[in-house]
């Protein structure tokens, strides 16, 4: 490998899920692919072709085996809406917390701006 000139990523992505009604804000019928021992969420941006990578800092591990997209109100517009994905593996305690970790549920949201709030 050292004369590889590209970094390369070793992400597992396994399933993945189409936002049919603009539920996180790129647009319809938007691809996202989730990670098995991934951290992130990789969304294929329609406007740009590029991918739009959306981190899970902690804990380490986020493991998504499912998506579903929510809104909750069309007239707020990025604070009505979300992609949710559980964290959860067959056996949540190997992961960062060790023993008595449970399943969680993470929020997706695609601001305007970073200051927007």
């Amino acid at each position: 490998m050292k004369s590889e000139a590209e970094s390369v990523g070793a992400d597992f992505h396994y399933y993945n899920w189409v936002d049919q009604f603009n539920t996180l804000g790129l647009g319809d019928d938007v691809p996202i692919a989730n990670g098995t021992t991934s951290d992130a969420l990789l969304a294929l941006d329609p406007g740009s072709g590029e991918w739009v990578r959306m981190r899970v800092p902690y804990p380490m591990g986020f493991y998504s085996r499912g998506l579903d997209g929510r809104i909750d109100d069309p007239d707020a517009g990025w604070k009505g809406r979300g992609v949710w994905a559980d964290f959860g593996t067959n056996t949540p305690w190997h992961l960062e917390g060790g023993a008595g970790t449970s399943s969680k549920i993470v929020k997706f949201q695609i601001r305007p701006d970073p200051l927007a709030h």
